[in-house]
């Protein structure tokens, strides 16, 4: 919720059949919209916050499925019907029940709440379509030290929600936000390669992300999460994103242009290929990056079927990072329910450099930490596929000194 995805955003942590979540919703939220999401000064998030950070496989409040039950519906119904998406939140605060969210109190909810596509949303909540989104909710909180709602987070610091001065303490944490700086410019300006880079700078020190997606236009895992990335707000540092680097291959579902594939164009110790290569590393090269991450989609799973989705590819400057990566993915987004053991994320072999791709410059030419992070796309859902890629992606960074607000 937000007037412009440039403004800081306030992270809010609720929870369905929390009463104290119910009156924050009703009392608290009201105003923050009021005083500084509708005038254009802060975006508000949601997470849903169904199991225990302290305790993953336990809920949060009650002690059955219905609260994580009703939280996959609300990812569906952001994901079906965005449009009727806060009529439906409204109706869910300003309804509240503590009875367990079976699928048929789901499909009445839904309905009243000016949901169309109540049975598909309700079947899918049904058999956990969207619980790596729920369980990325427990993640960040565990992350961030939030153990219950609801919460306000902006920044590091966090609130219960229902502070009795919550806009005072949100304007302080406003002021230190605006420090810092969004600021967006073209690759390639006036060219069919034209493309936007973000450059989100906090203002404070700390070290340079380089984040790069859509370098093949037939993996659109990698340049939806790079897109999502933007709204990220580094609390140090500078975060760099540049979601669709090859805009003419992502126009036409196409793993290159007739220029060749875009990530064959770096060598190590050369000067990149093509016109769209050069300029974005010579982008790269301008911010003097600590840590560039690339995101990708591959048709197979690594270790598996000889292809490399479910991987992550570092350069041999930090291959333990890629190692605790993936096991936080598969830890906490990976739902072994739904998809069978070897969907699990592996940590493949180093990049030194000695192939064109761009990871391997990084290394070859600026021995900096790099990685390579292919999800796949054999037998996932693309929100699946979007949750595993920037989770992989978050938590390298994290390891590298970035937490975000």
């Amino acid at each position: 919720m937000g007037t412009d995805e440039t403004n800081p955003t306030l992270t809010v942590y609720v929870n369905f059949l929390s009463d104290a979540s119910q009156y924050f919703v009703q009392h608290n939220l009201e105003k923050i919209v009021r005083e500084y999401v509708r005038p254009g000064l802060l975006n508000v998030e949601l997470r849903f916050l169904s199991y225990r950070p302290d305790a993953v496989d336990t809920y949060l409040v009650g002690d059955d499925e219905g609260e994580a039950r009703a939280a996959r519906a609300a990812h569906g119904v952001w994901l079906v019907e965005p449009e009727n998406f806060w009529e439906f939140f409204e109706f869910m605060y300003w309804n509240y029940t503590t009875k367990t969210y079976t699928h048929a109190r789901l499909e009445s909810y839904m309905g009243l709440g000016g949901v169309r596509n109540t049975m598909k949303i309700a079947n899918r909540a049904y058999e956990d379509r969207y619980d790596g989104l729920v369980r990325s909710a427990t993640d960040e909180a565990v992350r961030y030290g939030i153990s219950d709602v609801p919460r306000v987070r902006l920044l590091r610091d966090h609130k219960h929600g229902n502070y009795a001065d919550i806009l005072g303490w949100i304007r302080t944490r406003l002021d230190r936000v605006n420090e810092g700086s969004v600021r967006t410019h073209s690759l390639r300006p006036g060219t069919k390669d034209e493309t936007p880079v973000h450059v989100i700078d906090s203002g404070k020190p700390g070290p340079t992300a380089f984040v790069v997606g859509g370098v093949h236009g037939d993996e659109p895992q990698g340049y939806i999460s790079a897109g999502e990335m933007t709204r990220l707000r580094p609390t140090g540092g500078k975060l760099v994103v540049v979601p669709e680097a090859n805009r003419r291959a992502i126009e036409r579902h196409a793993r290159h242009t007739e220029d060749g594939d875009l990530n064959r164009q770096f060598p190590t110790g050369s000067t990149p290929e093509s016109k769209l290569a050069r300029a974005l590393w010579s982008e790269l090269v301008a911010h003097d990056p600590d840590v560039v991450v690339d995101l990708h989609s591959s048709s197979g799973i690594y270790k598996h079927d000889g292809k490399v989705g479910q991987a992550v590819f570092p350069t041999r400057a930090t291959p333990e990072n890629a190692v605790d990566a993936c096991a936080r993915v598969d830890d906490h987004y990976v739902d072994l329910s739904e998809y069978p053991s070897y969907y699990d994320f592996d940590c493949g072999n180093s990049l030194d450099g000695s192939r064109p791709l761009l990871i391997h410059k990084v290394y070859g030419d600026l021995h900096l930490p790099g990685y390579l992070v292919e999800t796949t796309r054999k037998g996932t859902y693309i929100e699946d596929q979007v949750v595993w890629g920037t989770a992989a992606a978050e938590a390298l960074l994290w390891q590298h000194g970035f937490l975000f607000g």
